[in-house]
């Protein structure tokens, strides 16, 4: 093979190369090396918290075995004779029949439990032992010895070797008489599937006496010295520790019934090996497959390019020379590749279509485009008559269904033929070519939309207005843009369309009147009335179809003014009901039943201000209320009400707030605008400045301002509305 000289600027090419791929592997070492530190540690505090709660469940069972023998120690001292004996200091009890009687007792005992090898009960005072077996003296050596170890697991020195015991200790009589109950307990019963773990080589059960004596699995016994001191210093429930180059962590749970320790020792080395291993194999098996990639690029760029980088060469000399010449192997090769192509080009179509359709939907209309359009699909579009569609399905995963459905539209309809491709991941369009009227082109769309809805397939479809003249394709595209955004009047998965229409136009849908009627409602508590306002409002711009922002400017205008009015009037709403939470809220609503809905809680919350809760009010509160109730044409000041209740005024303010929900200037005002709409509806032979003046108002205008802020009109217009 002849050997190809490198070029300076490959050579600095390579070495190029050549660093990344140093960086990389030491990028993947320093990712390895990091990954194994927390994934072994993360293993690790999984095992641990594991650990505990095996540990936790282990000690639950522990205290329950604990409970038997304390369950076994009642029962011997439920025998008369034995409580006698401890209760009484005759000497009846110490006779051999009586104690006969209690040492047989104590045989059943032993006989009805496992867990239970032999009993003593010991009473200090008379220096006596009774056992299963005889009765004992005890010295006062054994006694003393004893004494350290009441309430607790201890291990005796036996002829037979160590024995687990557990003491319980009694005082008959207070601090006059000491009685000791002594089980000498089956180890090998007691620690049955306590101290046996799932994985031994990873974590090892023990139980610690007070004594500082170890019970393993096989009774009592020894572990390693330094790490009995350090499970006997633990105060903590885990703890880690580092022994003869080995990672240990140690566990302690002491019994919650008695002095005695559930421990565990879990060694831990191992897995930090594995780890390690991991992170070697990791290492290695990166390099390699780095260095066998490497070799590959370096061949294919020297020996498998070289064809390629020769058939540019040829082609630049024949561009040059303006000469023909035969097609070298390489050149027909390619050319052969690109003829392939071409013959599989259904598999470009999708995008090709879509691409073409964007083009001529969104730019001046392309004839040469259209034609194109019309030779690949195989369509003639030989129909006088233009429809486009605009779709919109929100459920990306149906996207084949709907491509399909309007294609079988097209494909099985004689009077249909047309162009449909998807635009964007949820909205589609189609150029339909058909001599079929609007109406029925609008029935077969109808058709095929329901038959997709008994698939559960939800779409929203715009069809345009009919039109000739295909230079106006963009222009009648924007037109469906602009219709299909009516949907936030119409609700999403409908059919929209531009229907002929002969109703004359209809009136403004909002007015001041409207608002006022809407404040007057809120003001006197007619939810109802108030929410039929709103009912009225939204039907009249879904109807007319308006701006979506001019609909949602006069839901803002609405809300806004009557929180104001509210606001002004006394009430107390909700803190962040401010301007910009209304203004983000409206402008944030996708559909107008959505503004609906916000607008009547909006209004609900408004109505609640003015409801006045039944509640038990104090006699100075009903004392100031009937004050105002009397006096409220007078011009009343809050030191009025106060001096005359009795109280100052800070604490009257207080207390009025607290009990009726309104301050006292506001209370004033709530009489006299109630008062001023019974006079201004049952006495119409009264003027304005009459009302006002028998209120107690001196300023006409400002009587007029109040009532009109109470409730949205003036008196005047108030009282024409309510005849």
């Amino acid at each position: 093979m002849k050997k190809i000289k490198l070029l300076p600027r490959s050579v600095i090419f390579y070495k190029l190369y050549l660093c990344n791929i140093l960086i990389t592997v030491v990028f993947i070492c320093l990712i390895a090396v990091v990954c194994s530190t927390f994934s072994s540690r993360l293993i690790l505090d999984n095992l641990i918290d594991f650990n505990e709660g095996m540990i936790e469940t282990k000690s639950k069972a522990l205290d329950e075995r604990i409970n038997q023998l304390d369950n076994t120690i009642n029962l011997m001292l439920e025998d008369e004779n034995v409580f006698r004996f401890v209760m009484s200091g005759e000497d009846y009890y110490e006779r051999p029949t009586a104690l006969l009687k209690i040492i047989r007792h104590f045989q059943n005992v032993c006989s009805n439990s496992d867990l239970v090898e032999g009993v003593c009960l010991v009473d200090q005072e008379r220096g006596i032992a009774l056992t299963e077996k005889t009765k004992l003296d005890v010295s006062d050596e054994y006694l003393q010895k004893i004494s350290k170890g009441q309430n607790a697991f201890v291990v005796q020195e036996t002829d037979e070797g160590k024995k687990l015991e557990l003491i319980k200790h009694f005082e008959p009589v207070s601090n006059e008489r000491d009685v000791y109950v002594i089980l000498t307990i089956n180890e090998n019963i007691f620690v049955d599937n306590l101290l046996d773990g799932n994985l031994p080589r990873v974590v090892q059960f023990y139980l610690l006496t007070e004594q500082e004596e170890i019970i393993t699995s096989k009774g009592i016994g020894e572990i390693v010295p330094e790490i009995k001191k350090e499970l006997i210093q633990q105060t903590d429930s885990t703890q880690e520790m580092e022994f003869q180059d080995e990672k240990l962590v140690l566990y302690k749970q002491k019994s919650q019934i008695s002095d005695i320790s559930f421990v565990a020792v879990q060694n831990y080395t191992y897995l930090l090996n594995e780890a390690d291993a991991v992170k070697r194999v990791i290492i290695v098996a990166s390099i390699v497959m780095i260095l066998i990639a490497t070799v590959i690029i370096y061949l294919s760029s020297r020996y498998l390019y070289r064809p390629l980088k020769q058939l540019g060469y040829k082609l630049s000399r024949m561009a040059a020379k303006k000469q023909e010449e035969d097609m070298n192997n390489e050149y027909k090769l390619i050319e052969n590749v690109l003829n392939e192509l071409q013959s599989e080009r259904e598999y470009a179509i999708p995008s090709v279509v879509r691409d073409s359709m964007e083009k001529l939907l969104t730019g001046p209309f392309d004839e040469e485009r259209f034609d194109h359009l019309k030779s690949l699909l195989g369509q003639d579009m030989k129909y006088g008559r233009f429809i486009l569609v605009v779709v919109e399905c929100e459920a990306v995963e149906y996207r084949g269904e709907v491509l399909r459905s309007f294609d079988n539209l097209i494909r099985n309809c004689r009077e249909i033929e047309g162009f449909f491709a998807g635009m964007t991941a949820i909205q589609y369009a189609g150029i339909f070519n058909t001599c079929l009227d609007y109406d029925l082109m609008i029935q077969k769309i109808e058709k095929l939309k329901e038959g997709l809805e008994q698939k559960e397939i939800l779409i929203t479809c715009c069809v345009s207005r009919e039109f000739r003249n295909r230079e106006n394709m963009s222009l009648v595209y924007s037109e469906a843009l602009s219709t299909l955004e009516k949907k936030f009047f119409k609700g999403n998965h409908k059919l929209i369309y531009e229907a002929p229409s002969s109703e004359p136009e209809k009136a403004e849908p909002y007015s001041r009147e409207m608002e006022k009627r809407l404040i007057k409602y809120v003001v006197e508590g007619k939810r109802e009335k108030a929410f039929e306002t709103i009912q009225t409002l939204t039907e009249n711009l879904s109807n007319r179809a308006a701006d979506i922002q001019y609909t949602r400017f006069v839901y803002l205008q609405l809300c806004s003014n009557l929180v104001r009015n509210v606001q002004e009037l006394g009430g107390h709403l909700p803190k962040n009901y401010t301007e910009r939470y209304i203004f983000n809220a409206i402008f944030s609503q996708k559909s107008i039943l959505l503004l609906k809905q916000l607008a009547e809680e909006i209004v609900d919350t408004c109505t609640k201000c003015f409801e006045r809760k039944e509640k038990t009010l104090s006699s100075n509160v009903e004392k100031a209320i009937a004050f105002i109730q009397i006096n409220y044409m007078n011009d009343l000041s809050l030191e009025d009400v106060a001096n005359a209740v009795f109280l100052s005024s800070g604490y009257l303010s207080i207390i009025f707030k607290e009990e009726t929900g309104y301050t006292v200037l506001e209370y004033i005002t709530c009489v006299r605008m109630n008062k001023a709409k019974e006079l201004v509806l049952k006495t119409p032979a009264l003027r304005v400045k009459d009302i006002a003046e028998q209120l107690g108002y001196n300023n006409v205008q400002s009587f007029i301002r109040y009532f009109k802020k109470y409730y949205g009109v003036t008196p005047m217009a108030y009282r024409k509305e309510e005849r």
